[in-house]
């Protein structure tokens, strides 16, 4: 999507500065720039946006497939960050070209080629293609012994009613096998416990093999085998948090793709939105591979 953003009250704004933005994009750069090999299944469109998108992507070094032959507009949307560093956020995206994602642009080779399949809750909210793309890509990863992770990334306005929302995220389960859920954002719309120990519970028993709760400041919490984790997170002032849960999905799952240790993924989950977060803007914010290891592995 294409980002507009401003600093103060949207209402009020009449400069923004132009970048591009959206959750599965934003988690590709993440992990593309601690030098994951980075594949990026989407549609875009044919305006001038959507080529600079494409180039955008492209200068990452992610491998984009399909390319440019989605109907309708790049999605948009203007997001406004106050001095705390919290967004408000108006989105544009019915009709967009991502939304015309389809089972068909699904590649079982480039399926087959991963270590890591991973999708969000907006994707299977954008359009019943785009959902059901994604179920098969998590299919077909499973058949082909690649991990899937999941992070259902709830958005209120996208889903019809919370029952149309859980019955999607259900249809998707149980082809999971990295749930990576943020409490309380996700978590009370989906199963209504307040502790982030009894949401990781509830996923684990549910058949996830590694359930990951983002907890913000108080960083995360790690589910894995029946036993749970709590990982800290970093002391920081946040400038711009848009896009820091997607910040630790790259940052967790590069180093999972790598074979590092859980805890050693929860740390350079952890250090790569703490860093996103000092500066302005989404995808255009991810820190890169030597600011990460160096603030993560420092002790």
């Amino acid at each position: 999507m294409l980002e507009l953003s401003s600093e103060g009250d949207l209402k009020q704004a009449r400069v923004f500065n132009r970048s591009f933005g959206g959750d599965t994009l934003n988690t590709a750069v993440a992990a593309a720039r601690l030098g994951s090999n980075v594949g990026y299944i989407t549609r875009l469109g044919n305006d001038a946006f959507a080529l600079a998108l494409q180039e955008m992507i492209l200068k990452e070094g992610i491998q984009i497939s399909p390319k440019r032959n989605g109907k309708g507009p790049t999605g948009l949307y203007f997001v406004s960050v106050d001095h705390e560093g919290q967004r408000d956020f108006v989105y544009y995206r019915q009709h967009s070209a991502a939304t015309q994602l389809g089972p068909d642009d699904i590649s079982v080779d480039l399926i087959k080629q991963s270590k890591i399949v991973y999708s969000s809750g907006i994707t299977l909210a954008i359009s019943p293609s785009a959902r059901q793309a994604t179920l098969k890509a998590f299919r077909l990863a499973r058949e082909n012994g690649v991990m899937t992770a999941f992070d259902p990334n709830y958005r209120e306005a996208l889903w019809e009613s919370e029952e149309k929302m859980v019955d999607a995220f259900n249809e998707v389960l149980p082809w999971v096998d990295i749930f990576l859920p943020s409490f309380p954002d996700d978590t009370v719309s989906m199963i209504n416990f307040n502790k982030p120990q009894q949401v990781v519970d509830y996923f684990l028993f549910k058949g996830v093999k590694l359930v990951v709760v983002k907890v913000g400041a108080q960083g995360c919490y790690l589910g894995y085998k029946r036993e749970i984790q709590q990982i800290p997170s970093m002391s920081i002032k946040a400038i711009d948090t848009t896009g820091a849960g997607d910040a630790f999905n790259g940052g967790f799952l590069h180093g999972l793709a790598q074979g590092e240790s859980l805890i050693n993924c929860a740390k350079l989950g952890i250090t790569t939105a703490s860093l996103k977060v000092l500066n302005r803007g989404s995808a255009i914010a991810m820190p890169n591979r030597d600011a990460v290891y160096n603030r993560a592995f420092s002790h």
